[in-house]
């Protein structure tokens, strides 16, 4: 996992010149690393809202998983489940964001590619940069917290519609081509860009910019943004129970380690303040895998706004 800072043409922002720094995030929806990088990506939404904009390229981590599956059998005796089922918890172990590795498992009978999902993601895209974040997002859930597999066009299309997508806008970017197009296209930029491995993330301003390659936890990834902009500035955020109430309310449920990148703090005193709104009926606990997921008690989630 390296990070390498690049000074283009050597030279330093100006941090009164304004403008935004774009991080440029290829992944891969079914990637269990860059479910770890979540964290981070909602800590840039809420205390970076005027200085970042993320955006994705979904790369395609196997077109076809058929040999993969048949050298871990071999290299299991044909076990090869319980060899993921171990490797899904040592990298939740990592990166703390909770996985339900034996539902995960469970739902990959008929897997082959993950594709489909990018391509999917492509479809959401189609109807803007938050539509599109906030479909993957929910696939991402849709997979390592629920279990569901996203790789199925029924599971797609079902999340799609959870989020609020018009359902007949997507399943015609799956149909007509469109969707499959523009995931070609990402993965045309990852090849240009010699990105082999998710996640890969560049961040640039101007002629600075950084690349990280392989899953860093949140603190290091923010220390890379402010060596690209080091008159960047994050955006305060009480560490109260009032804060955290409002950060479920605006995403419906959130891993601990997610509040805590939010707050910029260590994830047990996030844990106490999630605790005493749990006392309180505000928020709900769920256990997944070796993790906890917070949900607001109201049930609220991020939805994708209709169209005026």
């Amino acid at each position: 996992m390296a990070v390498e800072v690049d000074a283009i043409a050597g030279s330093v922002p100006d941090p009164a010149a304004g403008g935004k720094v774009r991080v440029t995030w290829y992944t891969d929806p079914h990637n269990v690393w860059c479910w770890g990088c979540e964290p981070m990506m909602r800590r840039l939404e809420i205390v970076y809202p005027d200085r970042v904009e993320v955006h994705l390229r979904m790369g395609g981590l196997f077109e076809d998983f058929s040999p993969v599956r048949e050298q871990w059998a071999r290299m299991s005796g044909g076990r090869w489940t319980a060899s993921v089922e171990a490797f899904f918890d040592a990298v939740a172990n990592q990166h703390r964001m909770p996985m339900d590795a034996p539902r995960m498992l469970g739902s990959v009978d008929d897997f082959d590619s993950t594709w489909p999902a990018c391509i999917a993601a492509k479809a959401a895209e189609a109807r803007g940069r938050d539509p599109g974040r906030q479909y993957l997002r929910a696939l991402r859930e849709a997979w390592c917290l629920d279990g569901r597999g996203i790789h199925r066009r029924s599971v797609q299309i079902e999340v799609a519609r959870e989020v609020g997508l018009d359902t007949q806008a997507f399943s015609e970017a799956l149909g007509d081509g469109s969707a499959e197009r523009a995931f070609r296209e990402d993965r045309e930029v990852c090849e240009r860009e010699k990105v082999t491995g998710f996640p890969t993330f560049e961040i640039r301003l101007g002629d600075v910019k950084a690349r990280i390659d392989g899953w860093q936890p949140w603190e290091v990834f923010e220390d890379v943004l402010r060596q690209v902009d080091p008159g960047i500035a994050p955006k305060p955020v009480p560490v109260t129970e009032a804060s955290v109430a409002e950060i479920l309310r605006r995403y419906g449920r959130c891993a601990t380690r997610e509040v805590s990148a939010i707050l910029g703090t260590p994830d047990d005193d996030a844990e106490i303040l999630l605790e005493e709104l749990e006392g309180g009926g505000k928020v709900l606990r769920h256990v997944v895998g070796g993790g906890i997921v917070w949900e607001s008690a109201g049930g609220s989630r991020d939805r994708i706004a209709s169209p005026p």
